[in-house]
């Protein structure tokens, strides 16, 4: 292992040991089974070490990656301008990547699971946008049976830059996507939209922190959940706009399908605003699919199942509609096309 990555990784273990395993008392833990979390051993102290890179990170499963994955760290750098197509697949079930991206460059990438089991999985991926960047990143992998299963985004957007981040969950036992997005320049604009379909006991739990560091920068969050069986879903959405941060705009939006009695979701918007010259809003709702439109299809002749199979999917499809030509809206509506949606 490299110096710089040993410091790393020792970083990541005395930060873990500082803020120790995650509880119910921890915001970023709030609705998720803790006790799931096989505990890890984090080696010895280094605490002589005075400067810890990492000493504002808070999240369990962001510092796991470093922390085991580090002496693996790939790290991909694209040139100012260039037009980049890619396919990430961690070869280990602890890994860390680190994407640096130039100015004006265009790029998509589509992130694929690593399906062997081991009792937890945990990805970081740090990923540095640089200034008129235009950035795509999505996954819509197949169901799993991966036990416990953590990724992780820490995500720096430039001036000018922007970045969509979709994705289609389609179940596994436990699923816990994180990120920590800064925009750091003026007309930085983040967009995330997030498609959880799940049966059985499948849980889902997205936690995404969005720092608005610079004016006129925007973000929006979209969410919907398709739950049936017993399925969970739960989604921790937190904005801060910074006090000399005018213009900023920002948007988040959670809609539920509850497709049995058994299901449960849990939503906790937070908006943290520190300047009066801002538009922030947060929106939720959850509910059984509509009796109306349910009626009008079954009045004409269609089977109730078939009806439900429309309706569930015509609220997926919605959720990508007005995203820009490219692989990640082709991918997306392709797995759309192949799955039955709420069946």
């Amino acid at each position: 292992m490299s110096g710089s990555l040993q410091t790393l990784a020792q970083a990541a273990f005395n930060r873990l040991q500082q803020i120790g395993a995650p509880s119910k008392k921890n915001e970023l833990w709030t609705f998720f089974p803790v006790k799931a979390i096989p505990q890890m051993d984090t080696g010895p102290s280094n605490l002589e070490e005075e400067a810890f890179p990492l000493s504002n990170e808070n999240d369990y499963a962001a510092l796991i990656p470093l922390a085991f994955g580090a002496s693996r760290t790939m790290v991909k750098n694209i040139g100012d301008s260039q037009s980049e197509m890619g396919i990430i697949k961690s070869r280990d079930n602890l890994s860390h990547t680190v994407f640096n991206i130039g100015k004006s460059a265009k790029v998509s990438l589509e992130i694929l699971d690593n399906k062997v089991i081991h009792p937890i999985t945990a990805e970081r991926f740090d990923i540095n946008v640089g200034e008129g960047a235009d950035v795509e990143i999505f996954y819509a992998n197949p169901a799993n049976d991966l036990p416990l299963h953590f990724r992780h985004f820490n995500i720096h957007q430039a001036a000018n830059s922007t970045l969509r981040f979709t994705t289609i969950h389609r179940g596994n036992k436990i699923f816990r996507t994180s990120m920590d997005v800064f925009l750091c320049g003026e007309n930085a604009c983040l967009d995330i939209r997030m498609l959880n379909m799940l049966q059985g006991n499948a849980e889902t739990h997205g936690r995404v922190s969005i720092y608005h560091n610079a004016p006129n920068t925007s973000s929006s969050q979209f969410v919907r959940n398709m739950l049936n069986g017993s399925a969970y879903a739960s989604y921790d959405g937190m904005v801060t706009a910074k006090a000399n941060c005018p213009q900023i705009h920002s948007s988040q939006l959670v809609n539920t399908l509850l497709l049995s009695d058994d299901v449960k979701v849990s939503v906790k918007p937070v908006l943290k605003i520190y300047h009066d010259d801002v538009e922030c809003t947060h929106g939720n709702t959850c509910g059984e699919l509509d009796a109306e439109q349910m009626f009008y299809l079954t009045s004409r002749g269609i089977p109730p199942q078939m009806a439900q199979m429309l309706l569930t999917k015509a609220f997926a499809e919605e959720l990508f509609l007005s995203l820009p030509e490219g692989p990640a809206k082709k991918r997306l509506f392709q797995v759309l096309a192949q799955t039955q949606v709420g069946g």
